[in-house]
């Protein structure tokens, strides 16, 4: 018959000045390493949205609360930021590596039933066994494989801390497009009702001016037609607002039927005319860009990886200590401590150490190339967002007195049309022209709106609604 036993285990690392035991009850994890402080460091002026309640902006939503309510709540920020985290968590793992690994490991044990006791006989007596051990490793030297994976996780750090203020103000833009975006298609909607009403304004007088005699039935058809178009863009037109709504609700992290009254800040009478050298705004946006930081960062942290991989090669240094006691019934009692140094050198591994390293420096010429890329994208971006801003400021002026000018000359068709001096060729000309310059108005604003937010974010600039704010000057 088998003995039965019954065995307790009970096995914690041990710091215990430190409260490496655990956390107590409603404590978040402890984080002696100060890592989460780093990462704010390397994102001030970014507030960190994970532990936060994000409340719906009450009232009518002005732009900067609705670009600081997505910095909160939309999922992009958060997903970015948690990796952040994780990564300034990486980091506390690799710092961890610098103190003494302690370990107590406890066993109490209990037979009882016919066993062989420890001098060779039969009893059916229980017996007790109690020990325990206390076990310390602590790694001195080992030709900076330590201080290789720390700089790197370091590195990664800054890079997460980068991409979180990149994905950030990506967010910041896509807000600037999907506000504003509702904006141009509420005012498209106005502008396509207005076409209706005159359309039907048009046909009423073709109908009076037919049963009047002054009039034909092709007239009729024409203004019908016109009449007909017009009511679909109108509904069109609907759709449009419709989607542009949901389209902003989903970007600030909300369900697509969450429904805001807008209170958008409105567009300048007249706008400045960019000034700045190109060469000062190159060299802006290579200091500020995070995603050139990050790539640069990701690079230093491949850089270090080669050190990494070169010392797996090497001789690792520890000491070790253990202190261990053992109590059983009919043997002497066992107290007694141990201390050694344990050298390890892996003298030879089927050259994994060797492409290791050749692993490690292919790396970093594919993460060197990777930041002459990003560095080439940063320079096109503040390009390209330069002179998109130069042509809507022109696109701004200009269309400013063509609504005025296409609706003066629309009622000019309609009057003479009534008065039977002009055709209804001229009048749909005229609908169709006041109807198109409403339209090239809309677009001129909303492309101004998203091209000064495209700029500032090629510049860097773009961590908030204060850049794009009414006083801010771009460049």
């Amino acid at each position: 018959m088998r003995p039965l036993r019954l065995r307790y285990r009970l096995l914690a690392l041990a710091t215990l000045a430190s409260g490496a035991l655990g956390p107590t009850a409603g404590a978040g994890p402890s984080d002696p390493f100060g890592t989460v402080g780093a990462l704010h460091r390397d994102t001030a002026g970014l507030d960190d949205p994970l532990g936060h309640t994000c409340a719906i902006p009450a009232g009518k939503l002005t732009f900067p609360a609705a670009v600081n309510f997505a910095l909160c709540r939309n999922p992009q920020t958060r997903v970015a930021w948690a990796a952040a985290h994780a990564q300034a968590a990486a980091l506390g793992s690799a710092e961890s590596a610098w103190l003494p690994s302690v370990t107590v490991q406890g066993e109490a044990l209990r037979e009882f039933g016919p066993h062989v006791d420890v001098t060779g006989n039969l009893v059916t007596a229980g017996q007790n066994t109690r020990d325990a051990a206390a076990t310390l490793t602590w790694t001195l030297y080992d030709f900076g494989a330590r201080s290789g994976k720390i700089k790197s996780a370091r590195s990664l750090l800054d890079a997460a801390a980068a991409t979180a203020s990149s994905v950030s103000q990506q967010v910041v833009r896509l807000i600037v497009q999907s506000y504003y975006g509702v904006v141009a298609a509420d005012a498209g909607l106005a502008s396509a009702k207005v076409t209706a009403e005159v359309a039907a304004h048009s046909l009423d007088i073709a109908k009076g001016l037919r049963e009047g005699g002054m009039g034909s039935p092709a007239d009729v058809l024409q203004a019908e037609t016109a009449y007909g178009q017009a009511v679909l863009a109108r509904i069109q037109a609907v759709a449009a607002a419709k989607t542009a709504r949901g389209t902003l609700a989903v970007t600030l992290g909300l369900t697509a039927e969450e429904a805001f009254v807008l209170e958008p800040e409105p567009v300048p009478a007249a706008v400045p005319e960019l000034t700045a050298r190109m060469a000062d705004l190159m060299a802006e946006a290579s200091r500020q860009r995070p995603d050139l930081k990050a790539a640069q960062a990701q690079r230093d942290a491949a850089e270090a990886n080669i050190g990494v991989a070169r010392a797996a090669g090497r001789p690792t240094l520890r000491i070790g200590a253990l202190h261990s006691y053992t109590a059983q019934v009919g043997v002497p009692t066992e107290n007694y401590n141990q201390v050694g140094i344990t050298v390890t050198w892996p003298i030879f591994t089927g050259f994994n150490a060797s492409y290791g390293i050749r692993q490690a420096q292919a790396v970093l010429e594919q993460q060197e190339a990777n930041l002459e890329q990003v560095a080439l994208a940063v320079t096109l971006d503040v390009w390209s967002g330069y002179y998109a801003l130069d042509a809507a400021n022109q696109q701004l002026s200009i269309t400013a007195g063509l609504v005025k000018t296409a609706d003066d000359n629309l009622q000019v068709a309609l009057g003479r049309y009534q008065a039977g001096v002009g055709g209804i060729v001229d009048v749909l000309t005229a609908q169709a022209a006041a109807a198109t310059t409403r339209t090239l108005r809309i677009d001129a604003e909303l492309g101004w709106k998203v091209a000064r937010a495209q700029l500032a974010l090629a510049l860097g600039r773009l961590t908030s609604a204060e850049p794009l704010g009414p006083d801010a000057s771009l460049p």
